[in-house]
């Protein structure tokens, strides 16, 4: 019996995609909690919207720059203690956070948190690569990358909760526990104890580069792309004629239609073993349809471009991850962490860029552009499959 074998029956695929789950939520959670704050965290600590998006440019800066070198890091200390370490990296800046006495201390504890995340990532990827059967792997990477649209959820719902009852540094403190909890329940594997560079037989990932370049930079303008939902989402839905309360309720039903489609992607490629670059290129290019549609401004267009957007445009990343552990199977977590940092990069100057076009040429344009960005990364993709 295989040492995937037993890993699996001692510990279980539930545990292991629990266990990812939350760390990666936990590792996300500084930036989304920060934007779900934002309004509080200005009051209280007298800032501007602005500082706001310098903070989360910033943490996937932080993240983009530092993503190959933990990549490399989890290749030698193995995906459990990547993963511990990321999560305990993550609860320490949630502490931190909590304790902010103004915006300068907020936003160096932002940026920080960019790299216990960089870190928990290819440490995850090589966990689902690791701990999950091949047959159940899509289903594992749709689960982790559905963590994100869940964080955002959950900061969605920790303010009326928490932060206009308690306050909000309850929120952070909070977060921080979890990120505690989710660090000792990283399961142990015994294949995810050691380094994957010191297995016999282990390749690297040279032969494939210039697929994963392209894929990096696919993934990059797709996240650019894509990033700017999350961020200006509200903004054009009050534009269009949506009142600020059904703003909020227009971004819930995208973020519900995401986690939904990410998993069921990720179920979809386990059962069918479909060409994952070519599934990615065509949710790439309907999603482009999605910000086209968001671009017009009439309600029940836009909210239909919302659902396409999220639906199609930002909920490819689960299926990308699967794709690059299949490029290069030996090399998961450095794999990854290298594609992951064009994701990092585009993630971190989409919105920023998107901003700066939205006030000169407008919402409108700035969605077109968003859709060329996607468009241009379907194309690159074409050129990975072939």
């Amino acid at each position: 019996m295989s040492a995937v074998a037993v890993g699996q029956r001692s510990v279980g695929i539930p545990r292991v995609l629990s266990s990812v789950a939350a760390v990666v939520t936990v590792g996300v959670f500084p930036v989304f909690l920060v934007g779900g704050l934002g309004v509080q965290l200005q009051q209280d600590l007298r800032f501007g919207a602005a500082l706001l998006g310098v903070g989360a440019a910033g943490f996937f800066g932080v993240a983009s720059v530092s993503s190959r070198g933990m990549g490399w890091v989890v290749e030698r200390i193995g995906a459990r203690l990547g993963m511990r370490i990321g999560a305990l990296g993550s609860s320490v800046c949630l502490f931190g956070l909590a304790a902010a006495p103004n915006a300068v201390w907020l936003m160096a504890l932002l940026w920080l948190a960019g790299l216990p995340n960089s870190l928990a990532q290819p440490a995850s990827n090589l966990l689902i690569a690791q701990g999950i059967p091949a047959h159940h792997r899509g289903m594992g990477f749709g689960v982790k990358q559905s963590s994100i649209p869940v964080a955002t959820l959950l900061a969605g719902v920790a303010v009326p909760a928490i932060a206009l009852t308690v306050g909000w540094r309850w929120v952070f403190l909070i977060g921080g526990v979890i990120g505690l909890v989710a660090a000792a329940v990283v399961p142990a594997l015994p294949q995810a104890e050691r380094s994957a560079a010191t297995r016999p037989g282990a390749g690297g990932a040279g032969a494939n580069f210039t697929s994963l370049l392209l894929i990096a930079i696919a993934g990059g303008l797709g996240s650019a792309a894509a990033n700017a939902l999350g961020a200006f989402v509200t903004t054009t839905a009050v534009e269009v004629g949506f009142s600020p309360w059904s703003a909020g309720l227009v971004l819930s039903v995208g973020s519900a239609v995401g986690l939904t489609i990410r998993l069921a992607a990720g179920v979809a490629a386990d059962r069918r073993n479909p060409d994952l670059i070519r599934v990615i290129t065509v949710m790439l290019l309907i999603g482009s349809l999605g910000f086209g549609l968001m671009a017009v401004a009439s309600p029940p267009v836009f909210l239909i471009g919302v659902a396409v957007g999220f639906g199609a445009g930002w909920a490819w990343p689960g299926l990308l991850n699967f794709a690059v552990a299949k490029i290069a199977p030996d090399r998961v977590a450095s794999a990854t962490s290298f594609t992951q940092t064009g994701i990092y990069f585009g993630g971190s100057l989409g919105p920023l860029l998107f901003g700066l076009l939205a006030e000169h040429a407008g919402l409108a344009g700035a969605w077109i552009a968003a859709g060329l960005c996607a468009i241009t990364a379907a194309v690159l993709l074409l050129f990975v499959r072939r």
